[in-house]
């Protein structure tokens, strides 16, 4: 019987796409949103990607003039800063 080694699968690194958010300086006072609520950013940009027309998201904090998103994108929790006026709220569907 010949011998056989065993190594790990090589997987390529994916490259991660962070959304842009506002500066701190520029979100005014944030009061937290409980529980998260469901939304959709609509033409958040990527970096080196571009703008997404529609990314679902949580809001978890707003203030006059942002949201504070958590986005699960790419298999990863992003959190950013967005322009209120680019968030709408959108209904979950039920569970069976």
């Amino acid at each position: 019987m010949t011998e056989h080694r065993w190594a790990p699968p090589e997987h390529q690194d994916v490259p991660i796409y962070a959304a842009d958010s506002l500066p701190l300086d520029a979100i005014g006072s944030p009061e937290p949103v409980d529980p998260p609520q469901p939304v959709t950013v609509h033409d958040l940009r990527f970096d080196q990607i571009g703008v997404l027309p529609e990314v679902k998201a949580f809001a978890v904090a707003r203030s006059d003039v942002a949201v504070f998103v958590e986005i699960a994108w790419q298999g990863r929790l992003q959190r950013a800063w967005v322009p209120r006026d680019t968030v709408t709220t959108r209904t979950l569907k039920p569970r069976r």
